[in-house]
């Protein structure tokens, strides 16, 4: 069983392996090792599971 992990997304970005699109704002469940790259790039920000179903109730 994988590990997710609750991100939010600080900035547009695609990633090259994937080819998966994120948007700003959003908040989004990652792999450990995306959510690893992605916050060493600076692309995430860890999110709240609380906070992650009040941003969809907001969209």
């Amino acid at each position: 069983m994988s590990t997710t992990k609750r991100a939010k997304i600080v900035r547009d970005f695609k990633d090259a392996g994937t080819e998966r699109s994120f948007s700003a704002g959003e908040t989004v469940d990652l792999t450990a090792g995306e959510f690893a790259n992605y916050e060493a790039a600076g692309l995430i920000e860890a999110a709240a599971a609380t906070k992650a179903a009040d941003d969809t109730k907001k969209a």
